[in-house]
């Protein structure tokens, strides 16, 4: 008898402690579902390849950070610091920027917040394609999904080439 009562004692406990298998499955409602990352991938590549202040104003939160050291290393950022620390310097400096083709390759993981994708920009003198990793993080607090952050690093060196720029490889 003991032991019975003890049994379902644990068995009761546990069953609160952990989730059913139903709430496992069922995505969450602060979640982004996959319509929302197609949305906010789209909304990235505009925001990178064709610059518009109207996507930025739509999709880019108050909150906003864009960080890369790949970057960094263009605009002589010491490596670590934000990029473009809020949405305003952001803006300015996309705008500032001239169109160029990206291409994202494959969109390989979406959590509850946050999206990771492959992407590639073939353009300018040496034509050759720089590849890329960007992890946007999202946000749904104003009640619509917006990017909250970004996390950016490319091949640098073939994008240095790229806007006609070159380097000598020593060693």
């Amino acid at each position: 008898m003991r032991f019975s009562v003890l049994a379902l004692v644990a068995t009761a406990s546990s069953a609160a402690a952990f989730p059913s298998l139903r709430s496992l499955l069922a995505p969450r409602a602060d979640c982004l579902t996959d319509a929302d990352a197609k949305e906010l991938v789209e909304a990235y590549t505009r925001l990178i390849a064709n610059y518009q202040d109207a996507d930025c104003i739509k999709y880019c939160a108050e909150e906003f950070v864009d960080r890369s050291d790949s970057i960094n290393t263009f605009i002589f950022k010491p490596l670590g610091d934000p990029t473009f620390a809020t949405k305003k310097i952001f803006m300015e400096a996309q705008a500032s920027n001239p169109p160029f083709p990206l291409v994202v390759d494959s969109v390989d993981s979406v959590s509850c917040s946050v999206i990771g994708l492959r992407w590639h920009a073939t353009f300018g003198a040496a034509n050759l394609p720089s590849r890329g990793i960007t992890l946007i993080g999202a946000t749904k607090e104003t009640g619509a999904w917006q990017i909250k952050s970004l996390d950016v690093e490319f091949n640098s060196l073939i994008w240095l080439l790229n806007m006609g720029g070159n380097y000598t490889w020593e060693g």
